[in-house]
């Protein structure tokens, strides 16, 4: 049996006394809490179900959304031309939801021990999203510098790293570099795709030819920014190019 020493005992005392509420609910966090969330809104993150748009994962709202088709696509896949074969992601990211409460924390908040254990939520998840086996490096989805040093992290890096220990999966950190700080993305897929449209070049040509890589971020909005990413892969002789993000806006 361990014996509990004076920081032991302090800390409990004033845990006791000034409770660490959780950042989403605001219940109080069990002492021996390892993130900013408590263990119910843990359980409560909302999942992506397992069925939907064979190409971006968005899940229909029934059975006639497939019509039958043996891979159906949602209709943003059946009007937009992407240059991705495919994207899939942990979590449901909407409104008042716990996910898009604790990225938001994660990434904003310098929270960066919460963010370690929502990569470690992706880790565990992707291999239901896609076939891991099929790619051959993890492609981070860069900052700019200056946003990087504004922020101490890149959140993407901190996924890919957890996907690629968790998986035996090779992570190309510097295989892409931002060469603008574009705004933060905001308006239409129109507004989005001009925004990032030439933000993105491939730092080593040699590094991404013939390779299939699948490339990590946190949050898939509209697909502008992961296409923009995935064009200038293809372009510089990638062979492949897929999406694996934490979160999917609804």
């Amino acid at each position: 049996m361990n014996r509990l020493g004076p920081r032991d005992i302090l800390a409990a005392f004033l845990h006791l006394v000034f409770p660490t509420p959780c950042h989403v609910c605001r219940q109080p966090l069990a002492l021996d809490h390892v993130s900013g969330l408590c263990g119910r809104c843990w359980g409560a993150l909302e999942r992506m179900p397992a069925e939907g748009c064979a190409r971006c994962g968005w899940p229909f709202p029934g059975p006639a959304g497939t019509g039958g088709a043996e891979r159906p696509l949602c209709q943003r896949c059946r009007e937009t031309r992407d240059h991705f074969r495919t994207a899939r992601a942990a979590l449901r990211y909407r409104d008042e939801g716990i996910a898009r409460a604790a990225i938001l924390l994660a990434k904003h908040g310098g929270r960066l021990s919460l963010l370690r254990h929502l990569a470690g939520v992706l880790a565990e998840d992707a291999p239901r999203r896609l076939c891991l086996a099929d790619w051959d490096g993890l492609v981070p989805v860069p900052l700019h510098w200056t946003r990087r040093w504004q922020r101490g992290f890149n959140q993407a890096e901190v996924l890919a790293r957890a996907v690629g220990r968790r998986h035996g999966i090779p992570v190309l950190r510097r295989a892409l570099v931002r060469m603008r700080a574009t705004p933060p993305q905001q308006g239409d897929v129109t507004a989005r795709r001009r925004n990032v449209g030439d933000a993105f070049v491939v730092a080593s040509p040699a590094r991404v030819a013939g390779r299939r890589l699948l490339l990590v971020d946190d949050v898939f909005t509209t697909g502008a920014t992961a296409d923009a990413c995935a064009r200038v892969l293809l372009r510089a002789g990638a062979a492949d190019v897929g999406i694996l993000t934490l979160a999917r806006v609804e």
